[in-house]
């Protein structure tokens, strides 16, 4: 067996089709990870959100295009994540945007919301992302069979154009005879926007309802704290609609008032169960490990349609709920300083009979069927030598016999994942660490300069007291970094003492991020101007490290 039973039933479920619901709403459902909507108007549509990648998005288009002639007059972006916003230029080119033809509409939080998410963190998040969606597994049986939420999360060309609309809050809005009501609801996102028409009584959840499947309080790829709390709440506003159908980007649409209530009422009390028996057993001195093994749903919630664990789990779940609000320590003073891994790994091996004999017991507990206990006996093994080749080859079979047998999605990618790099066979992500041109585009140049704050090598920089300013000559933003014996402080406003002054075009900065150009480069061919005391520019540009997204992450 190397697709868990109930995985290959949820997996059945993804029959890509164009489901009308309520006359005028087409869901494109099954085609790639998640849904869009086109909501079909007077002489126009409406088309909410737009799908991972331009390759997914293409065959929906030309669906859409074969049930209506009428063109998109706007597209409304419900969140962040690229899975919602990636596609567009399938369906509406920049021009029919820039000439008013279309208009993109979106939270006023978006954009900042993208750059902040391919900001400080971008590198291990890209990384992190290959395992939660087995991008370098193989399309098959023993490899990425699909996502929880739909069909295998494919890596593609990735498109965005900026939202010309934007709103806090709520609006309303009217477009081809279509009139819907917007709602900021944060949940998954701080920036979750959903879609209502109280005419036709339709609700677009977005991931408020993240799909059939209990939803990922904690995403494994990384993620800030997701508060149960406030998800529930916003499932309380959306009961409060009394919708009569509902129309999830994750999932099939549900029809009947009596239906989309249960949904979501099952929906919102099994997070706040979660929630609530987590903090319960807080409060009575139990850890996050403790926790994984207290808190289970009860059945009428663990056996309910929409709430199998395929994405989301309470096991992965309660330690972030745990972690959001008390933090990392456990309270035991012992790991408040502990040797390094590689030494404790080191310590523990001589301690359960040295190397040969730790590894028999792995090889062991493998052929008695206890592949966890395989993987974690061999992880000592691997920490303590990571070059240990027969150690590795070991952990990777056991890692690779587990995740196989998981019905969730997420342990399943991260477990084969893991094993290819054990192999050595993981390749670095393809793309950069901090977007697609389309998207870099948006970012204001102070959230670029932002991110080398947390590239300083500060060990080089202990005796370096230096400020540079950045100047875009064409769209007049400014910024500057200030290294400071070890630190390097942002400033949104340049000093006006800054010691070299750095002038360039907003071309030019763009192509720092996705055309690895650099600027003592650009100085050199004359696409930087440089004024003040220019004889450090190179050796304060060298005290930064070049993001990478190649970075071990169980081989350690």
């Amino acid at each position: 067996m190397t697709v868990h039973p109930r995985l290959a039933r949820q997996n059945a479920k993804f029959e890509p089709s164009i489901r009308t619901v309520a006359g005028r709403y087409h869901v494109a459902y099954g085609f790639s990870p998640s849904n869009c909507t086109l909501i079909e108007g007077d002489n126009g549509c409406v088309l909410v959100d737009t799908l991972p990648t331009v390759e997914f998005a293409e065959p929906v288009a030309e669906r859409f295009r074969e049930i209506t002639d009428k063109p998109i007059r706007a597209v409304v972006y419900t969140h962040v994540h690229p899975d919602h916003i990636s596609g567009i230029k399938a369906f509406v080119s920049e021009e029919e945007v820039r000439s008013g033809a279309v208009e993109v509409i979106a939270l006023d939080e978006l954009t900042d919301h993208l750059a902040r998410d391919s900001g400080l963190l971008a590198p291990v998040l890209a990384r992190r992302a290959m395992y939660t969606f087995g991008f370098q597994l193989p399309r098959s049986e023993d490899g990425n069979v699909g996502s929880g939420l739909g069909p295998p999360n494919i890596p593609g060309r990735r498109s965005f154009i900026a939202p010309t609309r934007t709103f806090a809050g709520q609006e309303e809005i009217e477009v081809a005879g279509v009139r819907l009501t917007l709602i900021h609801l944060p949940s998954e996102t701080d920036d979750q926007v959903v879609v209502w028409s109280e005419e036709d009584r339709v609700l677009l959840s977005a991931d408020v309802i993240q799909g059939e499947t209990f939803p990922n309080i904690y995403a494994l790829r990384g993620t800030g704290f997701r508060n149960p709390m406030v998800w529930a709440r916003a499932i309380d506003r959306l009961r409060g609609l009394r919708p009569e159908t509902l129309i999830p980007h994750h999932g099939r649409p549900v029809g009947g008032a009596d239906a989309v209530d249960g949904v979501l009422t099952a929906y919102r009390d099994a997070i706040q169960y979660l929630h609530d028996q987590t903090v319960r057993w807080i409060n009575k001195g139990a850890t996050p490990d403790e926790l994984a093994d207290r808190v289970a749903m009860p059945p009428h919630l663990a056996e309910h349609d929409w709430l199998g664990e395929f994405y989301g789990s309470y096991k992965h779940s309660a330690p972030a709920i745990y972690a959001g609000y008390v933090g990392w320590f456990d309270g035991d003073p012992a790991k408040l300083d502990p040797p390094p891994r590689q030494e404790r790994a080191a310590r523990y091996v001589v301690l359960m009979g040295g190397r040969d004999a730790l590894l028999g017991e792995a090889r062991k507990a493998l052929d008695d069927g206890d592949a966890q206990w395989s993987a974690e006996l061999a992880s000592w093994l691997v920490s303590a030598d990571t070059g240990d080749g027969e150690a590795r080859a070991l952990r990777a079979d056991a890692l690779r016999r587990w995740g196989l047998a998981q019905a969730n999605t997420n342990w399943r990618n991260w477990a084969l994942t893991a094993a290819l790099e054990l192999e050595g066979r993981l390749k670095p992500p393809r793309g950069l660490p901090f977007g697609h041109p389309d998207t870099v585009r948006t970012f204001p140049m102070a959230r670029m300069i932002e991110t080398m704050t947390v590239r300083l090598r500060a060990e080089a920089a202990l005796d370096t007291h230096l400020t540079v300013a950045f100047e875009t000559t064409d769209t007049e933003e400014t910024c500057a970094l200030e290294v400071r014996r070890g630190v390097c402080q942002f400033h949104a406003d340049p000093p006006d003492r800054a010691d070299i002054r750095l002038r360039f075009s907003r071309a030019f900065l763009e192509s720092t991020v996705t055309g690895g150009v650099n600027f003592p480069a650009g100085i050199a061919a004359g696409d930087v101007a440089a004024d003040g005391d220019t004889a450090g520019i190179e050796a304060f540009f060298a005290l930064f490290e070049t993001p990478s997204l190649d970075m071990p992450i169980v081989v350690r």
